[in-house]
């Protein structure tokens, strides 16, 4: 009897003839058991099978008798010969092979990729060939309607597709151009937008000598992607199009032939290296780590799972085992590794939101800060199309739910994500789970024996066993009390058996689970809270003061102001929590605390000090983050933050170049967002304010890392803290800054709102000074929304105010805009008139960075009005300002303005240069102009009448 599921599944006996199965649920039935072939297949996968979610009260009645009746259609005569074996809550079904056109397909698959790999290309084409012809249409066909089954069905479409180019690959690597063709032809039509085959079908094309044929291919493909996404392809099948403008013959052009899917990034493309250090000494869950590497690098060379979840109760290991697993197939993924802790159970730091990760990731794929998109749905869609053909493990550690994640998970085939959390996600379509609970016994011994020593372990096996009992089996308690003998030679087993066998509540709580880890806590920390050793009593104050402060992670400077120590103090006591496995040591100058570790702190703090003490702690170290972050914001060149009333009282960590105040700034953000938080929703004032002040000092370093989702939520932290507060002052800058982010998140009318209440303030207030800021901020969103004459009403309205109060910078400001709005409407004597003398204030009050704006409006306007030498002097100009000014983020558009003078002067080549280094520069700031330069270079291109690249290129979008 053969089974047939590529294509409408069939049953046909020996003779050819089709045996009926006419009920859906049947077929369903054994489709299922068939996908599972030669493996048990539970009940319950089963009922999700037929059922999905939601099976009636009778379903397993109902599969036993719709086994019973797939036994008499397939083998009516005696049923004991079907296929069909009853196991312990579960079914099996036996096949040979050469029985299930599935089983074929995978065996030739398997044959093929091995003689790939011997370098045996003719065979590997037979085999992969014969595989592909076993298809008779889509795969399962006539049993769709459940959710497990229709997955099935596009997961196997998959692999033809995925099978198709590998063939295709070998086949452009032979330089059989026609046969690669006419194998694509067809696929390419039915998967409109998927690259890696249309950029086979194009070499094809152009292999086999029509160059317009592939030219018009990419043109299709194009088009299809851009309406799909919106944005447009990769940068491989954009370097691969223009290669095949430029080049002579298919032997000029760089694209590798092997498979599409596995070739490397671009040159310019980031590969991302971000896994945490191997755990070298990793003992156990042996079981669990071949069944990952099984799924994440299958061992017959097949594409790894989508998602892999490992999930499991605290303290059992859940990351460590995770970034062990992670290590051992980096090299399946040579598109890199990307790794986030989203902080799902870490208590007192926010978990991290799903467009904050998709945020780091994609900077760390390359895409400028300032163009990662502001909403979920458009970050999840280029976070797609970029890993499209990269082969990726991304690692998401410590997830709180399936809400925190869902947008990262579905990726392209060849890339996978890892993931772990307490929660299960069953709800996952192509997701494995690995669950993980206890270590066994022997795993635990010999993890305790490594950080013990075997012999003092095996010296007593009664004490060593009722040892990990009372650990409750879990690494991390265990490994603690491996560390707490490793430390006292002289102790044997039972000498901390016995003190833990004397703590009969923390006994009682060391075997209920996550208790058992606090139970083992206990200990650690009163030994050192009881040491003589002067630095062992120092440390367990470092541990009580970490549980007041909550951020990611701390540096000894930190440390030693929660402790009122010197530095070098911090560090060693630092050191010493991490000998006792206490504290974790991350890049050097760096400690976290394990999630359980940090609870353990905080109610140690709570414990030992009063509410005054703690209080005064958390103020040292918010004292030293706002007056640090206030020196590192004026250093790295960012406007001056909104004054508070709020005083640190304490000197910032020196910096010694512009470069290192910045570094401080991206390394700390984490941690001064974190603090900023915990402090604003304090119920002491003084600890609200210094959370405010942490918050206001940090916004222009978010407002240039493009991070509108962060600025809001900090800031409108900020507002609830001045409306608790009474602190109309505060209430006011909170608004302005909620309007700017919500202005650069494209929500224009609710930024309306917040700047009218800023105004309504200030006014309120006679905070003139902050009256006119606010009409200044009005101003540039009514120009952007084109409510031109709304515009000029608050620039001139700010110009008034600013005039009266002596700002000259507001003055500044206001004529800016007033001149731009005047452009905006076509009046462009007034908006050269209000420009210039906007130009001409500037330069008398020495305002370098508002005439860097000024010079480049009026190189707008010279623009528009057809004189390109006039508009090439006003950007060189600017350039020349910013750079004195150190405005770095005006470069990549002044750059541009230079670009497009130099074109409409004739000079195309200098227009190429100039394009280059705006790229560059945008590269180098991270505020990047893409649309506008890709328009640009479409133009020098154009008007140097040939198709070549300005050297640089064009960023990725």
């Amino acid at each position: 009897m053969t089974f047939l599921m590529l294509g409408k599944m069939e049953v046909r006996d020996a003779d050819g003839a089709i045996v009926p199965i006419p009920r859906l649920k049947h077929r369903q039935l054994l489709a299922t058991l068939l996908l599972k072939a030669n493996t048990p297949t539970s009940v319950e996968h089963l009922m999700g099978a037929l059922w999905d979610d939601t099976p009636p009260p009778s379903a397993g009645r109902n599969i036993k008798t719709y086994i019973h009746t797939l036994r008499k259609l397939l083998s009516p005569d005696d049923l004991r010969s079907a296929p069909i074996e009853t196991l312990a809550n579960a079914y099996l079904i036996t096949l040979e092979p050469e029985d299930l056109d599935l089983l074929t397909f995978r065996e030739h698959l398997r044959q093929g990729r091995q003689a790939s790999r011997d370098r045996e290309l003719d065979t590997a084409c037979r085999h992969f060939r014969q595989a592909l012809g076993l298809w008779r249409g889509e795969a399962l066909l006539n049993v769709k309607g459940s959710r497990i089954l229709d997955g099935a069905a596009a997961d196997l479409s998959e692999e033809h597709l995925a099978l198709l180019e590998e063939l295709s690959a070998i086949q452009l690597g032979m330089g059989r151009y026609g046969e690669t063709v006419s194998g694509l032809r067809a696929a390419a039509v039915a998967n409109p937008s998927r690259e890696r085959l249309w950029g086979q079908f194009m070499l094809g094309l152009y292999g086999a000598g029509d160059r317009a044929a592939a030219l018009r291919a990419y043109q299709r493909l194009r088009k299809t992607v851009v309406e799909e996404t919106g944005l447009e392809p990769s940068r491989l099948i954009r370097d691969l199009h223009q290669q095949i403008i430029t080049s002579g013959s298919v032997f000029d052009l760089k694209f590798p032939p092997k498979p599409f899917h596995l070739v490397d990034a671009a040159p310019h493309d980031p590969i991302p290296r971000q896994l945490p250090c191997d755990p070298g000494d990793f003992v156990g869950r042996t079981e669990e780590l071949v069944r990952l590497r099984s799924l994440l690098s299958p061992w017959d060379g097949s594409r790894p799972r989508h998602v892999v979840a490992i999930t499991g109760p605290p303290g059992a290991g859940k990351s460590a085992l995770t970034t062990r697993a992670a290590h051992m197939v980096r090299d399946r993924f040579p598109g890199g590794q990307l790794y986030a802790d989203l902080h799902g159970a870490t208590p007192g730091i926010r978990p991290l939101e799903p467009l904050e990760v998709l945020g780091r990731f994609l900077r760390a794929l390359g895409v400028a800060p300032h163009t990662v998109p502001s909403g979920v749905e458009e970050a999840a869609a280029l976070w797609r199309s970029l890993l499209d053909g990269r082969d990726v493990l991304v690692v998401l550690d410590d997830v709180v739910d399936l809400a925190q994640v869902r947008p990262l998970l579905s990726v392209p085939e060849g890339n996978s994500v890892l993931v772990n959390s307490r929660k299960t996600f069953d709800l996952v379509d192509n997701c494995v789970h690995v669950r993980i609970g206890r270590m066994r016994q022997v795993e635990a011994s010999t993890m305790l024996a490594r950080l013990a020593g075997a012999e003092r372990v095996a010296r007593d096996t009664r004490a060593t066993a009722r040892l990990i009992d009372l650990c409750g089996s879990l690494p991390l308690a265990v490994g603690i009390a491996g560390a707490r003998l490793a430390n006292r030679p002289q102790w044997s087993v039972a000498d901390l058996l016995e003190r833990l066998e004397d703590e009969r509540r923390r006994l009682h709580e060391l075997e209920v689970g996550d208790l058992a880890v606090r139970s083992s806590l206990a200990v650690s920390y009163e030994l050192l809270l009881g040491s003589g050793n002067p630095l062992d009593r120092t440390a367990a104050r470092a541990l009580c003061a970490l549980g007041v402060l909550q951020v990611p992670d701390v540096t000894p400077h930190i440390v030693g102001v929660l402790l009122d120590v010197p530095a070098d103090m911090a560090e060693r006591a630092m050191e010493r929590l991490v000998d006792w496995h206490l504290a974790e040591a991350g890049e050097p100058g760096r400690y976290r605390l394990h999630d359980l570790i940090r609870l353990f702190a905080n109610e140690q703090a709570v414990r030992q000090q009063t509410r005054a003490a703690r209080s005064a702690g958390l103020d040292r170290a918010l004292s030293s983050y706002v007056a640090t972050t206030r020196l590192a914001v004026k250093l790295s060149g960012y406007p001056r933050a909104v004054p508070t009333e709020v005083d640190p009282g304490v000197s910032p960590i020196p910096f010694t170049s512009d470069e290192e105040a910045h570094g401080w700034l991206a390394r700390e953000r984490a941690n001064l967002l974190s603090a900023a938080s915990q402090a604003m929703a304090a119920p002491e004032e003084r600890t609200a304010r210094l959370g405010v002040a942490l918050a206001f000092s940090l916004f222009w370093h978010l407002h240039h890392a493009g991070d509108p989702s962060c600025l809001l939520a900090i800031n409108r932290q900020g507002l609830a803290v001045a409306q608790r507060l009474g602190d109309r002052g505060i209430e006011a800058d909170a608004h302005n800054y909620i309007g700017i982010a919500l202005g650069m998140s494209d929500r224009p009318e609710e930024a309306m709102t917040h700047l009218q209440e800023q105004l309504a303030f200030c006014r309120e207030l006679s905070d003139l000074h902050g009256e006119q800021k606010a009409l200044g901020s009005l101003g540039e969103l009514h120009l952007t929304l084109g409510r031109y004459e709304e515009a000029i009403g608050y620039a001139g309205a700010q110009w008034r105010v600013a005039k009266a109060i002596g700002y000259k910078s507001g003055e500044h400001y206001a004529l800016t805009v007033i001149g731009t709005t005047h452009h905006r409407l076509g009046r462009f004597d007034q908006a050269l008139a209000v420009l210039g003398d906007a130009l001409a204030q500037t330069r008398r009050d020495g305002n370098v960075y508002q005439e860097t704006a000024v010079h480049e409006r009026l190189g707008e306007i010279h623009l528009d009005l057809g004189d390109p030498a006039s508009a090439r002097a006003c950007y060189e100009t600017a350039l020349a300002c910013a750079r004195a000014a150190k405005v770095s983020i005006a470069e990549p558009y002044l750059l541009l303005g230079l670009a497009r003078s130099s074109r409409l002067l004739g000079e195309t080549d200098q227009a190429a240069v100039y394009l280059a280094r705006s790229v560059a520069a945008a590269q180098a700031t991270g505020h990047e102009a893409l649309g506008k330069q890709l328009v640009e270079e479409e133009a020098v291109l154009a008007a140097d009448g040939g198709p070549r690249m300005a050297p640089g290129g064009i960023m990725p979008p």
